[in-house]
């Protein structure tokens, strides 16, 4: 029992990451992931706000910069979630 939960962690590890490199998303801009185990999807919500599904063998389009940062990259303006001070 404890072997097949290390095992869907190891494989909703890999498709999270596999996921993040499909849409260009950063490890430092994710805001929360997860594996659903049931649509063996990968979730991935952004510091932008952007949530993404993802299935093993999707073809997708990258997102773009302020819907994975949150920042608009001619003001540097932030604009989705709290500003650094």
């Amino acid at each position: 029992m404890a072997e097949d939960k290390k095992e869907q962690n190891t494989i909703g590890d890999k498709l999270i990451a596999e996921a993040c490199a499909a849409y260009g998303i950063d490890k430092k801009y994710v805001f929360a992931s997860r594996y659903d185990e049931q649509a063996k999807e990968a979730i991935i919500v952004t510091n932008g706000g952007k949530r993404v599904r993802f299935k093993t063998g999707d073809k997708v389009e990258a997102l773009g910069e302020i819907a994975v940062t949150g920042i608009n990259p001619a003001k540097r303006k932030v604009i989705a979630g709290k500003e650094k001070k």
